[in-house]
């Protein structure tokens, strides 16, 4: 399985962009370029900053890198919300839950030593916990659950 991402319009002015990927880098890419294309089809949403992308994207590649790190096959569920000004996205697998069944705080990066000696990863969690202004997850019966909320900004 690669993505299949399905678009609705609503009343009220709500896009709504759902579907299932596959647990692979392949399916991520291809499962965002699905969901800009349906934005740039759609004023208001045409215009919007990629705040909203660099958030998804992180989502993504984290349960790809770590839910599923065992290689085991799986899918991922995507539902996106869209208003006129903010973004709630939901996150759904079946791989492995998160550590203490909570989202990693992330840290800042510092920047501030040689290049040799600059950090690798944990910085994405610190990314999107900025973007976001609500984060809840939970694990029931198998299934990792990740919601999120952000407000979007249109570019300029």
């Amino acid at each position: 399985m690669e993505a299949e991402m399905n678009a609705e319009l609503r009343d009220g002015g709500t896009l709504v962009i759902q579907g299932v990927l596959g647990n692979t880098p392949q399916a991520v890419t291809l499962a965002l370029h699905q969901v800009r294309a349906h934005l740039d089809r759609r004023p208001p949403f045409s215009d919007l900053d990629l705040s909203w992308e660099i958030v998804v994207a992180e989502v993504l590649n984290n349960i790809v890198e770590h839910a599923y790190a065992d290689g085991c096959a799986g899918t991922i569920s995507l539902h996106l919300t869209f208003r006129p000004d903010s973004l709630r996205a939901e996150f759904r697998d079946t791989g492995v839950a998160m550590p203490g069944h909570t989202p990693p705080k992330g840290m800042a990066a510092n920047l501030d030593v040689p290049i040799a000696d600059l950090p690798e990863g944990g910085f994405g969690w610190h990314l999107i916990r900025t973007l976001v202004t609500d984060l809840d997850y939970s694990c029931t019966e198998g299934t990792n659950r990740l919601a999120l909320e952000m407000l979007l900004s249109h570019a300029s």
